[in-house]
């Protein structure tokens, strides 16, 4: 468990105070196979960012090199304006007051729950009240003695994080916290952590692959694929705007559909679209299902009708072109087989030039 230790600050390059973490060109191999190829990130003190990708992108790596648990190839990480990896002798992972809470918890069977959250302490402490002020920020008071094995999974994700914020980390670090827990559980032990880690205001990364869950918890979402950051932005703004078809089909239903743009607008399968920039020429426009709209008749048929109680999505073959997911209210009024017109209703779009990825 990585702990607090008093060291010097180092002042590097033009960090403002307020960043928490500054991450640059950073590069990780493992023998010949490149795994980071030179990752940027920048977090803001208080922050909390989602790693969000797809599986073997990087992520867990981006975060073990951060802590220290791997050593850079190249590039530099700072910590709270300290330098910790790159132009010099590396600070040794307990020396980088980082908290890390590992994707399976790696509680020790062995040790009773007070044991377990005062391993990273220094040992004058682990019998101080620092243990059962960490149990009860997590709402765990009292069960000190308990074994973890006597826990439900939600208690004992609940320990790790315990055992990770008792040295008061300024950077906690989270690896798929939630992937060993069922879909209830995780649904409400993630509303339970957003609240702590916001009353906490500590500097949080954590690494997912579930977009909803990126959406919900980060104030910030950091978009990685083959060992990069493609996109760093709100949530709002990443889905909003892109940068990719990738990006885009990735962070949520894309419906990119080709048309032929001339100034502010492009002609598609759909209709005429008004873009958010000029473009000329073939290009793909990003529709996202909840823009679009349904009537009854036309030449569109619907293959699917999917429903989910707060909403209902149609999965719809246009009679030229793609087929297109379209998100309604909660009443179904349409079924499978049934001929319809699709519309859009939404702001100016984003485009990306037809040869983009």
């Amino acid at each position: 468990m990585l702990h607090v230790v008093g060291e010097e600050l180092l002042t590097v390059g033009n960090a403002e105070p307020t960043c928490a973490i500054e991450v640059r060109d950073l590069q990780k191999a493992f023998g010949e196979q490149p795994v980071l190829r030179g990752v940027d990130l920048r977090v803001s003190e208080g922050a909390i960012i989602a790693l969000l990708g797809p599986s073997g992108c990087g992520k867990t790596t981006l975060l073990r090199t951060i802590a220290g648990l791997e050593q850079a190839d190249a590039g530099t990480i700072v910590v709270g304006g300290r330098r910790v990896s790159g132009g010099g002798a590396p600070v040794a992972p307990e020396h980088r007051r980082i908290g890390m809470v590992f994707q399976d918890w790696a509680l020790f069977p062995h040790l009773d729950v007070a044991a377990n959250v005062g391993y990273g302490l220094p040992r004058r402490e682990r019998t101080g009240r620092r243990i059962e002020e960490a149990l009860e920020l997590v709402g765990l008071a009292g069960l000190g003695k308990r074994r973890p094995c006597t826990l439900s999974g939600g208690q004992q994700q609940r320990v790790a994080l315990a055992r990770a914020i008792a040295p008061q980390p300024a950077v906690l670090l989270l690896d798929e916290p939630f992937s060993n827990l069922d879909t209830t559980l995780r649904v409400q032990v993630r509303t339970e952590l957003h609240q702590l880690l916001a009353d906490l205001s500590v500097t949080t990364v954590f690494v997912t692959h579930d977009q909803e869950e990126a959406f919900v918890l980060g104030d910030e979402v950091a978009v990685m694929t083959a060992g990069q950051i493609v996109q760093q932005a709100p949530p709002a703004d990443l889905y909003d705007h892109p940068v990719s078809p990738w990006v885009a089909d990735f962070v949520g239903d894309a419906n990119l559909v080709t048309g032929m743009a001339a100034g502010g607008r492009a002609s598609t399968v759909v209709g005429d679209i008004p873009l958010r920039r000029a473009e000329a020429g073939a290009v793909r426009v990003l529709l996202r299902p909840e823009e679009l709209r349904l009537s009854g008749g036309g030449d569109a048929v619907v293959e699917l009708t999917e429903y989910y109680g707060h909403d209902t999505v149609y999965v719809v073959q246009l009679p030229t072109g793609p087929v297109v997911r379209v998100r309604s209210g909660s009443t179904p009024h349409h079924r499978r087989g049934d001929a319809v017109t699709v519309t859009y209703a939404g702001a100016a779009a984003v485009s990306y030039p037809a040869a983009t990825a």
